[in-house]
């Protein structure tokens, strides 16, 4: 069984639903090209919205970012399948206290430098390959955990179109690209409030219509609920193997988001576009309420789970039940809300995939200019205030924006095979393929922010930190306690690294 069947018939949308779709997409290009874009006119405008952004819009974008269209997808899935229940509740514990935790360790240090990005700042701290090295782990764990989302938002076009998912997968990043070269992150930002706003609003609806076209007083709706075993929300177990447990999030996802938010362009990018420290921080803690939309996608699971077990599926969509389907939602969107509510949250669906895409396209390109290429090719520090060379860097800027929208479209292909042949849930996908290498980063941005380590240990670090993963994946282990291990590897081996060093002077003496 593969993870995504063919739905035929599904490609009814009304032409309410279709005016509305095209409505809003229009409507929040031309608001992101009004509010941000069309003031652009440098690459640190495209890149940091020239530090004048207000944190509360920050704060949604962050959220909006984070969210994905695999929350939208995944979340009422992993409730909804045999098997499903409210465990993952367990990790949003984590996931508030990570934000709270960077906006108290990294956001000083990284305003007071004035960098463009952390890497940046782990090479001057560190040693300027460091910086390097951390930009091209970056560029490798963002296209792996953003190719999974771009693959969660396809599967909704997929359901509602009819479309091959290869074409789904194209459409997707044209828009993503379309929306990034606009205006920079000013136009991601503004466009990420909007779309916030409306995929809660879409979210909320959704949920209300499933339980309400169930037609159940709230005591049969809890007794299908607890007879389906949907509402266990905790596990104690110490079972390192198991990723959905109370010590996986106070634990695994505390550090995963902590070095999400640390390390990660995608995110910091918003922070430092910040006015300053003070409101930088209120943007990270703000993003902690995160967690809600969270919330509303696992009630729209038990709203779905409830609202089908009264209404069964047609024996042909018997399929969603099983483990590592994520179409339930899209599904019912397109089967049962009336015209114009399912066009609506359809674009609720693209607005929370999308808005994360374009944040990506941003990120990639700014590491690839103000990084990887400066010092190769003119024109690409951003501190350079000559304007034909910031005239140049902002065209490389979109360049490399459609240039990085290709490869995510490349590696979104793949992971839909591995989908297909692994039958894995997108959600379990998605938190996992950072893990690879994020552990490794956090330990370098820690070992910077108390200026320790060179670049030998971090190298070797690495190599060290990214093994351990591989062993770890091998041995079983949940992949939320992959980060924290891997950035402890990496943190040891400065520490061998210095020790070693005061030894080897100590034996020889001054």
């Amino acid at each position: 069984m593969t993870g995504f069947n063919p739905m035929p018939g599904l490609a009814m949308l009304s032409g309410i639903d279709i005016v509305v779709l095209i409505l809003m997409f229009a409507g929040v290009t031309a608001a992101g090209h009004w509010l941000g874009g069309r003031h652009v006119t440098n690459s640190r405008g495209f890149f940091l919205g020239d530090r004048s952004m207000p944190w509360w819009a920050v704060s949604a974008s962050m959220i909006a970012t984070k969210v994905s269209g695999l929350t939208f997808i995944a979340l009422p899935a992993a409730v909804f399948v045999t098997g499903g229940n409210m465990m993952y509740v367990q990790l949003t514990i984590g996931f508030a206290l990570g934000n709270i935790l960077m906006a108290w360790i990294f956001v000083k240090p990284y305003m007071e430098d004035e960098i463009y990005s952390p890497y940046e700042y782990m090479g001057r701290r560190i040693d300027p390959r460091v910086a390097a090295l951390a930009r091209v782990l970056f560029l490798v764990g963002t296209v792996l955990s953003q190719s999974v989302r771009l693959l969660a938002t396809s599967v909704v076009l997929e359901v509602i179109t009819g479309l091959p998912m290869t074409l789904c997968i194209i459409l997707i990043v044209i828009f993503s690209v379309v929306w990034s070269c606009m205006g920079g992150i000013q136009t991601v930002i503004w466009t990420d409030l909007i779309l916030f706003l409306t995929f809660m609003a879409g979210g909320i609806l959704g949920v209300v219509e499933a339980f309400a076209g169930a037609s159940l007083p709230l005591p049969e709706i809890l007794q299908v609920l607890d007879d389906k075993a949907k509402l266990a929300l905790l596990d104690l177990s110490l079972d390192p193997r198991k990723a959905y447990t109370l010590w996986a999030g106070l634990i695994g996802a505390a550090i995963f988001e902590m070095g999400s938010n640390a390390i990660d362009q995608v995110v910091t990018q918003r922070v430092m576009s910040c006015r300053n420290i003070r409101e930088a921080r209120w943007a990270c803690i703000g993003s902690a309420m995160g967690i809600l939309p969270s919330y509303l996608m696992l009630l729209a699971g038990l709203g779905l789970t409830v609202f089908y077990s009264v209404h069964p599926l047609p024996a042909e969509m018997a399929h969603l039940t099983e483990r590592g389907q994520d179409g339930i939602f899209p599904y019912f969107i397109v089967t049962e809300l009336p015209s114009g509510l399912a066009g609506l949250l359809i674009a609720t669906l693209f607005a929370a995939g999308i808005s994360t895409l374009d944040s990506a396209l941003t990120a990639l390109a700014q590491t690839s200019v103000g990084g990887l290429l400066r010092g190769v090719m003119p024109g690409q520090d951003p501190s350079n205030q000559d304007s034909d060379a910031q005239r140049k860097a902002l065209r490389r800027s979109r360049g490399f924006v459609v240039m990085w929208g290709g490869v995510l479209g490349g590696m979104g292909l793949v992971f839909m095979v591995i989908q297909q042949k692994t039958n894995t849930g997108l959600l379990d996908l998605g938190l996992k393929v950072p893990g690879y290498v994020y552990g490794s980063l956090l330990g370098m941005a820690l070992l910077a922010r108390f200026r320790r380590g060179t670049w030998a240990s971090v190298f070797v670090g690495t190599i060290l930190s990214v093994g351990t993963v591989l062993g770890l994946q091998a041995a079983g282990i949940a992949f939320f306690w992959w980060y924290p291990v891997a950035a402890i590897v990496m943190i040891a081996a400065a520490a061998w690294f210095r020790l070693d060093s005061t030894c080897g002077a100590m034996r020889h003496g001054p």
